[in-house]
């Protein structure tokens, strides 16, 4: 009879030892999972292309010397934690939005097609902004993320343009709810 109680001691004493580690485990699992809900992303949906995006502040004069400015490969994603100051320059809210300046890069070349004279223009993403001086910009939350994806309803019998462009750019929140869809196509410079 000694041998069962010290083997329920001993049981118990294993399961008081795994408490404090299971609830470190819970801990930093529940951490991590928050630091990825406090960033906001760039995905890139397509499959042919790489996309970029670019962080522009709307205060030149306090800008930090890095900002956020990548290029995402077909089917990848990139997130920014917006408590950084060079992926949040302005230092908007939870609330708030941040402005970039996005593109879809132009297509690789075949690799046994002969090198063009010129690579064609990235296709910019987005309206053209006046207080800009006229770049093409658009803007999405600070807690959600920009989604470039190919535009199901493009015709390649007429011209790429505003009213018909390849891809789209959609600005979501953190819960996937669309703020703002836009046209990714040839822009006049």
């Amino acid at each position: 009879m000694a041998s069962f109680y010290v083997a329920g001691f001993v049981r118990r004493m294993a399961f008081a030892a795994m408490r404090p580690a299971l609830y470190i485990v819970l801990a930093l699992g529940t951490a991590l999972a928050a630091q990825s809900s406090l960033a906001y992303c760039v995905r890139n949906a397509l499959t042919d292309r790489a996309v970029h995006a670019a962080v522009v502040p709307s205060r030149v004069a306090r800008a930090p010397a890095k900002i956020f400015s990548e290029s995402v490969a077909a089917g990848k994603e990139f997130c920014c934690n917006p408590k950084n100051a060079d992926c949040n320059p302005d230092r908007a809210g939870d609330e708030g939005s941040v402005w970039f300046d996005a593109q879809v890069e132009p297509a690789p070349p075949a690799p046994t097609a002969p090198a063009p004279p010129a690579p064609p223009p990235p296709l910019k993403c987005g309206m053209p902004d006046p207080r800009a001086m006229g770049r093409v910009l658009v803007t999405a939350p600070v807690r959600g993320f920009l989604r470039f994806e190919q535009n199901t309803r493009f015709d390649p019998r007429k011209r790429a343009g505003a009213d018909n462009p390849p891809y789209l750019l959609k600005a979501l929140t953190a819960d996937n709810r669309v703020v703002a869809t836009y046209a990714c196509a040839p822009h006049p410079l």
